[in-house]
Parts: structure tokens; C-alpha cells; sequence
């Protein structure tokens, strides 16, 4: 009995470990007349590249894409560490801009989304994202 409650345990662990971090990031935020959606497919972000997508829609819910698009990902100052920062250009694939991020550390982090419309128009919204 012992025996099958410990392979039991130890199934599910791998399980959780498997499937908890293949969890996503979805977030969506308000910019002027843009609704701009943050996507991650595994989250927490990982030390090294992850891929990023980012939707831009309209006013009506259509997708932009005419816009430039790009992410400062940053960590702020903290005590004894200078702030870390990095910029990535987001490339059109289909409705969606994709791009990847390079992440250096663990730790809290901050993806600012800049949109520029053809007429010069700016939208930004940031996120707060983890990485393990």
C-alpha cells in the first residue's frame, strides 16, 4: 500500500511539474482608443527566450495591423543592482505581432507594449510578468 501511495505521489508531482509550467499569460489593457493583449504560451517566463504575442485592436475589435510594434521588457532598480532593460521589434504574423524576449533572471519584470499607428499615433500599456 505504501509502495502504490508513493508512485501515486510521485505521478502526480511530474504532473504538476509537466503541466503547471505549460500554463499561459493572457492580459489585456486599454490605450487610448486600442485594446492592446499581451500573450505568453508558457508562464511563468523562463531564463532565456520566450515568445511573445501581442494583439492590437481597434476601437470596433479589429485587429491592427499597420502599426509598429515593440516591448521594452525591464526590472526595475532594486537595492545593490542596477535596472536591467531590453527592447525587441514584434514582427506581423497573420493578426498578431510575435517577437522574443530574452530574459537574463528570475524575478519580477515589466513588458511595456508600444504601438505606432501610420499617422504617428503612440499606444503603450505595460504588464507585469514573473520569470523562474
Amino acid at each position: 500500500m505504501k509502495k502504490i501511495a508513493l508512485s501515486l505521489s510521485i505521478v502526480l508531482a511530474m504532473a504538476l511539474v509537466l503541466f503547471g509550467c505549460a500554463k499561459g499569460y493572457d492580459s489585456q489593457k486599454t490605450a487610448g482608443d486600442l485594446k492592446i493583449g499581451l500573450s505568453i504560451e508558457r508562464y511563468p517566463l523562463v531564463k532565456g527566450d520566450n515568445a511573445l504575442t501581442v494583439q492590437v485592436l481597434d476601437a470596433s475589435g479589429k485587429p491592427v495591423t499597420d502599426a509598429l510594434v515593440s516591448v521594452r521588457y525591464f526590472m526595475p532598480a532594486m537595492p545593490g543592482m542596477a535596472p536591467m532593460e531590453y527592447t525587441a521589434q514584434a514582427a506581423l504574423k497573420g493578426d498578431r505581432y510575435a517577437l522574443s524576449a530574452n530574459i537574463p533572471m528570475e524575478g519580477g519584470w515589466k513588458a511595456e507594449v508600444s504601438v505606432t499607428k501610420p499617422e504617428k499615433s503612440v499606444a503603450t500599456a505595460i504588464f507585469n510578468v514573473d520569470a523562474r
